[in-house]
């Protein structure tokens, strides 16, 4: 604990919209209590913060794609400061929105999608970090899940002697996310997982009992007050993204990632996938993947798909609320791609989802999911048969929307003196 009479500092670290939907319930439930401090850190573009290193180390498009981005960022660092600047970062924006104080942007997320991407970002990362945990000397730093972005993180706070407190925890799943989901384990001192089964794979991974605490995802947190009626006012709030579909007939939800360890495949996988949702002939809405290694082969054949002569009625999204995901994901007759939201949200709402490829493989998941290779004629049979299933009933193995506020008190009450800085491994 924080000397005595002062409050205890808890800086969240999120990089990303997925892992700020599963922190956001934590935040909100640690905001609301008197014995704490709330600081946020916020992985934002480089660009923001720096050209020339974005340009040694990433892969944009091109400089005529970048210069703009910088000058206009540095003008409205110039003009309106830090906080302008957030402003204009889709992450920051959200958060800001949703009535938080951001107390350090940490510049990190470089463009390009190939292998060496993922580690100039850690390496960037670890530049950054030291010197905002050192001047806001949390107490615990709270992360979640299995983002690459996430290792430097909890190896500046290991380092700098500083607890990790980690959400979601000791899932299997394929990728380099089951390695990265592990090791962020090893370096935290407090563990949240989702489910009984990740909370006894923590023990057997030597933590301690008493450090690891069950109480589901908090994600779903989210989801329980989110109305899911969804109709074309969607379209409203995102003018710029390309494509209309009728919201209130039946569509498909496409969100496919790239497989890190399968890098040089991501592109036939991508070309397999978008071959089998053409052929069902529903309309389809399109969420953009992720910045991990191997989402500049997923792009391309996105491009290729959306510039055929003979595209179907399309939508293509680069980013929504978590509000507006959740209403596109419970009225989707069926969700097909491999993100983990697939799995998690959709077995909440019930949707029927069709798993393409090896991404989640080993993910507990419930029984709306079915699981295919990324071949396109096994996700178009699969496609057809939970079309024809229909919905399911909601499956509550990954929480029941009570997580957040009991994830807040044991963070605010759990005495941190009886939790070594330095590990053992628990026999």
């Amino acid at each position: 604990m924080s000397p005595a009479n002062t409050m205890r500092k808890i800086c969240v670290v999120t990089t990303n919209r997925s892992d700020y939907g599963r922190l956001h319930p934590i935040m909100d439930a640690l905001r609301a209590r008197s014995d704490i401090e709330l600081q946020v850190v916020v992985g934002t573009a480089v660009y923001f913060d720096s050209l020339w290193t974005f340009l040694k180390y990433a892969k944009p498009a091109s400089l005529r794609q970048s210069l703009p981005w910088y000058i206009r960022a540095r003008l409205i660092a110039l003009f309106g400061g830090d906080r302008a600047v957030a402003a204009r970062d889709h992450l920051s924006r959200t958060i800001l929105a949703d009535g938080f104080t951001i107390a350090a942007r940490l510049p990190l997320i470089l463009e390009g999608g190939t292998l060496d991407i993922m580690p100039k970002t850690a390496g960037l990362g670890l530049l950054g970090l030291p010197d905002t945990l050192e001047r806001l000397a949390p107490d615990l730093v709270l992360v979640n899940g299995d983002r690459f972005e996430i290792i430097p993180v909890v190896i500046a706070a290991a380092f700098m002697n500083i607890r990790v407190a980690h959400v979601e925890g000791g899932d299997v799943s394929g990728t380099i996310d089951n390695s990265i989901r592990h090791a962020v384990s090893k370096l935290s001192h407090v563990h949240f997982p989702a489910t009984v089964e990740s909370a006894e794979r923590l023990r057997r991974m030597g933590e301690d009992p008493a450090t690891v605490f069950t109480f589901g995802s908090p994600i779903i947190d989210s989801l329980r007050g989110i109305d899911t009626s969804l109709d074309n006012s969607l379209y409203e709030r995102y003018p710029r993204d390309v494509g209309h579909i009728d919201l209130t007939a039946p569509y498909m939800l496409v969100i496919q990632h790239p497989v890190t360890t399968e890098y040089a495949d991501n592109y036939r996988q991508t070309v397999e996938l978008l071959a089998a949702v053409k052929q069902s002939g529903l309309p389809l809405f399109f969420i953009s993947p992720n910045i991990d290694a191997g989402s500049d082969g997923v792009n391309a054949a996105m491009r290729e798909f959306r510039a055929g002569a003979d595209l179907p009625r399309a939508v293509f999204h680069k980013h929504v609320s978590l509000e507006d995901y959740t209403k596109l994901l419970a009225n989707a007759a069926v969700a097909v791609g491999n993100s983990s939201s697939l799995i998690r949200e959709a077995a909440y709402l019930g949707t029927p989802v069709v798993l393409a490829g090896t991404r989640q493989q080993y993910r507990e998941r419930g029984g709306n999911v079915v699981e295919v290779p990324a071949e396109r004629e096994a996700i178009a049979r699969a496609i057809e048969a939970q079309r024809a299933h229909g919905r399911f009933a909601p499956d509550m193995r990954f929480g029941d929307g009570t997580a957040a506020p009991r994830i807040a008190e044991t963070l605010a009450t759990i005495d941190l003196a009886r939790i070594p800085v330095q590990k053992y491994f628990n026999e």
